[in-house]
């Protein structure tokens, strides 16, 4: 959520609350809708993983954490979610994911952004949409950056093993720790720093 205009910048049901889940969430959000200067989290095992800092700070996004037990710093998404338990989910009447977040995303863009919000006075699209400059647009390799870092050992056969797969790096690299980039869901094209 937007906390200056309530907009949705991405939303979508997911069968676990898993930082992979989270991640794939906030990347379609970014490549949607823009950088923000701030990212405020909850203090929840996604929300504190080190995959996240490093796509905040490759982004230069601040990542902020929430003080725990202190409920008040979440009550605009606290607020929201009643809105959805209350408005979309009593409505609707779909048996599959697919169904619910297809759903969902029309009831996101036509309801809940185009109705004027109690507390801004102003649709969130609106809103949103009036101060654009505040926001940075996403890189065209946006998805550069949500790539897994790992720490592996070049052998002395100059290869690397990474998730049961084995790749060859330079010569110059044996007996050297180097860092590979990844994707879970590309597991062959991998990057050595």
């Amino acid at each position: 959520i937007d906390d200056h205009s309530r907009l949705i910048t991405h939303g979508q049901f997911y069968l676990s609350e898993n930082l992979a889940c989270y991640l794939d969430c906030l990347e379609h959000a970014l490549s949607k809708r823009g950088l923000p200067r701030k990212l405020y989290v909850d203090n929840g095992p996604a929300f504190r993983s080190r995959h996240l800092e490093h796509v905040t700070a490759s982004l230069g996004i601040a990542l902020i954490h929430a003080k725990p037990y202190q409920p008040q710093g979440k009550g605009k998404i606290e607020r929201f979610f009643r809105t959805v338990r209350n408005d979309f989910m009593f409505s609707f009447k779909g048996r599959t994911l697919i169904e619910l977040n297809a759903a969902f995303e029309v009831w996101l863009n036509r309801i809940y952004h185009q109705r004027q919000h109690g507390g801004t006075g102003q649709t969130p699209f609106a809103r949103f949409t009036d101060n654009l400059k505040c926001l940075r647009p996403a890189p065209d390799n946006l998805t550069d950056h949500f790539r897994q870092r790992v720490r592996r050992k070049v052998a002395k056969d100059r290869t690397i093993t990474l998730n049961g797969q084995l790749f060859e790096a330079p010569v110059a690299l044996i007996g050297r720790q180097v860092e590979l980039l990844y994707h879970n869901h590309r597991p062959g094209q991998v990057e050595v720093i």
